[in-house]
């Protein structure tokens, strides 16, 4: 008989349960970080989310809309200013702000229209009007112009679109929305007059 060294059983197993403790640890803590992140640059503070709005383009608030929701991650800011918790119910002004180059206008919608979402604030498009004219800063601007409904209610609001030149190379989406009793071109008008 010889001596030789018995092989070690469960080498490999031992091995494998250790990659996939890792791998659970790992995903647990991107999670974990991830969530709070997100945590931490959200507010609902009407103040903060206020300040948000200015610095991301400078208005004069509207009377009635106080501040509804901020957000602010890997240089996007996003403010929403409302009437309350249901924009489609009264008025809202939703600004986002991005730097230049990432995705052109479409996909700044469909971010915003993304986030939106997210806190249950954004309606399914039921109709997509023609571009309306605006002036804005002294020039002449596009704003798309569709309508939302509420998947539950039903309730209609107009949604305006406009992209604005921000500060420092960034593009700002702008969008105004309400009940067709609340806004139209003319509000619409009045609030961008005031838009530095």
């Amino acid at each position: 008989m010889t001596d030789q060294p018995q092989e070690k059983k469960g080498g490999v197993l031992k091995w494998f349960l250790l990659g996939c403790g890792l791998l659970l640890f790992l995903g647990v803590a991107f999670v974990a970080v991830g969530g709070y992140l997100i945590y931490k640059n959200v507010s609902t503070d009407p103040a903060k989310v206020e300040s948000v709005a200015q610095e991301i383009v400078g208005f004069q608030k509207p009377e009635g809309l106080t501040g509804q929701f901020a957000f602010s991650m890997m240089g996007m800011k996003m403010a929403m200013l409302g009437t309350g918790q249901d924009p489609e119910a009264g008025k809202a002004i939703v600004l986002m702000s991005f730097p230049e180059g990432k995705g052109g206008r479409d996909e700044m919608r469909r971010q915003m229209r993304e986030k939106m979402a997210e806190q249950g604030k954004a309606g399914e498009i039921v109709e997509k009007r023609g571009p309306e004219k605006f002036r804005v800063r002294g020039q002449e601007t596009e704003a798309t112009v569709e309508v939302t409904a509420d998947k539950e209610t039903g309730r209609r609001a107009l949604q305006y679109s406009i992209v604005l030149d921000g500060s420092a190379g960034r593009s700002v989406l702008l969008m105004i929305m309400g009940d067709e009793k609340q806004i139209d071109s003319a509000w619409v008008q009045k609030f961008l007059d005031t838009v530095k």
